[in-house]
Parts: C-alpha cells; sequence; structure tokens
C-alpha cells in the first residue's frame, strides 16, 4: 500500500522492483493525501445539502488524522525495523511457546476485528450514499470533494469520480495496516512482561527441584545465574516498551484525537440530521469502528500495565530463601525488587494513559464534547 517495508530482514529485490516500488509509493501516498486535501476543501462549497454539510464535518476531522497515522509510521520506519529485531530477530535467554502462541492468537483477534468492522462500517456507509441517490436524487457518494464537482461530465470527470469513491477504501486500508501493527507490537510487547513474570514462577520451582540433588555451594551458584537471566529478561522488556513508545506513541495520541472529535461529532449527527434505518445503522456502525480501534488500544496497552505490575510478586517468590546467603545475591535481588516496582504505562503524547480505565474517560469525554456542542 506504499507505506514501505517495516520488516528488519532484508529481502532480495532487484533495481526493476524497486524503482517500480519507489513510483507506486510516491503515487498511491500522493493519490491520498491529495483526495484528503481536495475532502478538507470542499468545506468551501456552497451548494451542499445538509447531510453533506454533516457528512463533510466529520470526515475533515477523520480522514486527515487517518493520513498523520501512517505518515508517523513512514518517518519513524527504520526504528520500527530495529525494534522489531530486537523483540522478534535475535536470540532469546527464555522461549515460553504457550505465552507466543497465545499472543498471536489475541493480536489477530483484534486485527481481524478491527478489519471487520472498519469494512462493515465502510460497506453500509456506502449503502447510505446510494439510499440518498435514490430517495433524495443527489449523485452517489461516499465522501464529498471539491473537485470534480457534480455538474461536471465526460470521460475524464468520470475516471476522477471512481478515483474519489476508492479513496476511502483505500485510506482505511492503511489504518487498518498500521493499527495492526500497532496493536501487534503492543501485543508482543505485554507477552515480554509476562514472559518474565514466568521466568520467576519457574524459577522456584527449578530451584526447589535443585535444592534436592545439589549442594549448597553449586546451588547457589545456579541460582545466581539463573537469577541474572531474569533480570536480563525484566530489562529486555523495559527496552522494549520505551522504544515501542518512541516509535509509535504518536499514532497513539492521534487515535485518541480521532476517537474523541469525531465520536462527539457522530453524536451530533445522530440529534442534528433527519433520521432513517440506513442512515442510523451506518453511524452507529462509525460509533462501533470508532470505540473498537479505541478500546483495542487501551486494552492492550492496559495488560501490559497489568502483567508486568505482577512482577515484584514473582521476584519475591522466586526461591531467593532456599539457597546460600550470599552478599552479591543478596544486593542482586534488592535491586531487581526495587526495579520491578516501576510501573509501565503506555502514553497518547507523554500525556493520556492507555489504560482499561482511560478507555472509559475518553469515551465519557467525548460525551461531554458533544454535550457542550449540541
Amino acid at each position: 500500500m506504499g507505506i514501505g517495508d517495516c520488516w528488519y530482514e532484508e529481502t532480495k529485490r532487484s533495481r526493476t522492483h524497486k524503482v517500480l516500488y519507489a513510483i507506486w509509493a510516491v503515487l498511491i501516498n500522493g493519490y491520498i493525501i491529495l483526495e484528503t486535501c481536495n475532502e478538507v476543501l470542499a468545506n468551501f462549497r456552497t451548494d451542499l445539502t445538509g447531510k453533506e454539510k454533516n457528512d463533510l464535518i466529520q470526515f475533515s476531522f477523520a480522514h486527515p488524522s487517518l493520513c498523520a497515522k501512517y505518515i508517523f509510521l513512514i518517518l519513524q520506519r527504520k526504528r520500527v525495523r530495529f525494534l522489531f529485531k530486537k523483540m522478534v530477530g535475535e536470540e532469546r535467554l527464555y522461549v515460553c511457546l504457550d505465552i507466543e502462541k497465545k499472543s498471536v492468537r489475541k493480536a489477530m483477534l483484534y486485527s481481524l476485528s478491527l478489519a471487520a468492522v472498519t469494512y462493515v462500517t465502510v460497506f453500509f456507509t456506502a449503502l447510505d450514499g446510494l439510499r440518498a441517490a435514490i430517495k433524495e436524487g443527489i449523485p452517489f457518494r461516499t465522501e464529498v470533494h471539491l473537485f470534480p464537482s457534480p455538474s461536471y461530465s465526460g470521460i475524464f470527470s468520470g475516471f476522477l469520480y471512481v478515483l474519489k469513491e476508492c479513496h476511502w477504501w483505500v485510506i482505511v486500508t492503511n489504518m487498518i495496516l498500521v493499527d495492526g501493527l500497532s496493536i501487534f507490537s503492543l501485543v508482543y510487547l505485554g507477552s515480554k512482561c509476562k514472559l518474565a513474570c514466568k521466568y520467576f514462577d519457574s524459577l522456584r520451582e527449578k530451584t526447589i527441584k535443585n535444592s534436592k540433588s545439589m549442594s549448597k555451594e553449586t546451588l547457589g551458584q545456579e541460582f545466581e545465574k539463573d537469577f541474572v537471566t531474569g533480570i536480563k529478561l525484566h530489562e529486555e522488556a523495559l527496552w522494549c516498551a520505551r522504544n515501542v513508545q518512541y516509535s509509535l506513541g504518536n499514532i497513539y495520541g492521534v487515535e485518541i484525537i480521532e476517537t474523541t472529535t469525531v465520536l462527539a461529532l457522530c453524536l451530533i449527527k445522530l440529534v442534528s440530521v433527519e433520521r432513517n434505518f440506513m442512515f442510523l445503522l451506518a453511524n452507529l456502525m462509525y460509533i462501533g469502528c470508532l470505540m473498537v480501534i479505541n478500546g483495542a488500544y487501551m486494552m492492550v496497552a492496559g495488560d501490559i500495565t497489568y502483567q508486568i505490575s505482577k512482577l515484584p510478586m514473582s521476584t519475591f517468590y522466586c526461591g531467593w530463601e532456599l539457597v546460600p546467603w550470599r552478599p552479591r545475591l543478596r544486593t542482586l535481588i534488592v535491586v531487581a525488587l526495587q526495579c520491578s516496582q516501576k510501573p509501565v504505562y503506555m502514553t497518547a503524547f507523554g500525556v493520556i494513559t492507555l489504560s482499561h480505565g482511560n478507555f472509559i474517560s475518553v469515551i465519557r469525554a467525548s460525551y461531554s464534547f458533544f454535550a457542550v456542542l449540541y
């Protein structure tokens, strides 16, 4: 879709392929941005119906936000590649296939749900445009643009009209790709935190088993070695959290702003536009799409905070009391416990914390915004 390659492994491509892809990327990104600008400039039109004015205000906030998402990803593409290489490409100290499989299933569930509800929303919006074309006699449209005007005719105008109608499908596809990549990153970061807790839980079981067959000296050396591995796992999770936040944090921020403003505008449309079944269905699906996207970010990021909050307890009950007491080991345990108590939060623009509770707060803020405007 012209976003570029965000994977860390090099793919063998011919020079022809690289040139053709560069041309394609310029064309598709230029098409998306120019059509979005064309849509925003339609606010200067004076021949719009009431429904078109309401749709235009809603899309004038939503679609530039979608463009901002993938522009941020393109700008951070190199950092995202390095992040993925560190997260999944390098040799890992400890592996739990059960956690990784659950993480993949969870990420797929969120991403497929997002794709399904988004495309269903666009489909019902197209049906609403078709209903308006039949009932009200206005030209069929899903978006409102400045050019070409409905009064224009001819083959070239028809071609531009087709491009105009395809724009929304293309831009939401890019949105799904960017949001899916962000959600996958957050889910896998959560699995890193869960893996650290799992390691310290298994360390206690291993220490109990070793205490029955090893000497105290060997037991102490083995435990210290394994405990250092656990500290490295925690440090790796913290590094991933910092870099996921730095690379993709702006995308979270755009999503929060988009949800708050567009959700309020959807509520305004419900009370200010003449209602019919297809309009209500399309608008409610749009609201549902916004809540699914925002909820996915909030819940996945909230799981990261929750999983890392269990680490102090797992670290404390790792079995240190079963091994001979050493000054070096005592220092390691105390420092590890102090570091594990520091919470990890994913934030939007460094201000709004992504959490289960703030998911409700964002929805309330949207309703408050709607109440003030209306």
